[in-house]
């Protein structure tokens, strides 16, 4: 029997990962999560974490995954992005928060469904090289009303977005 080369059977392996992969479902907080596919290119990489039985045009949480490959500082992109938060919307509260070696930057800012979009980004070091950057957004429903949407609070989002985040990575790679 004549043997697969090495290469091969990790692309069949890498196949298979990402097919179990795009079926499965994540928890975040208290809700869960399922991965939606997208088209990925050398600058930036994205999944998103929809709401079990929600589109990408219907959506009231989501978790996005991006990869800033020249990044090289974490602290350095969490104050920058902080500095442009607040310079382009003005009003919104952008801190950052460091814990560990990972940073987070929440904040605010009006929704153009209308409500507040709260927003909550983890930023870390990529081990391929650049910056990681986990984001994880709400924002009020079209399909529900604001006062029946539960929501997660910002110090649940960052605690979430710490345990989360290993698992994105793996239905990532």
């Amino acid at each position: 029997m004549r043997k697969l080369s090495p290469l091969l059977l990790g692309a069949i392996a890498a196949f298979l990962a990402t097919m179990t992969l795009k079926a499965q479902t994540l928890k975040f907080a208290d809700e869960t999560f399922s991965l939606s596919g997208k088209d990925a290119d050398a600058q930036k990489i994205e999944n998103d974490f929809l709401l079990s039985g929600e589109t990408e045009n219907n959506w009231s949480q989501k978790l996005v995954l991006s990869r800033f490959p020249n990044a090289t500082d974490v602290n350095t992109f969490a104050n920058n992005l902080c500095l442009t938060v607040n310079t382009q919307r003005p009003g919104t509260g952008a801190s950052v928060s460091k814990f560990g070696a990972d940073c987070y930057v929440a904040y605010s800012t009006a929704s153009a469904l209308g409500g507040e979009l709260s927003m909550v980004h983890r930023i870390l070091i990529d081990p391929r090289g650049g910056v990681r950057m986990y984001v994880f957004v709400q924002r009020p429903s079209a399909s529900k009303s604001g006062n029946n949407q539960a929501t997660i609070s910002r110090d649940d989002s960052i605690r979430a977005l710490a345990r989360l985040s290993p698992l994105a990575q793996l239905a990532h790679d």
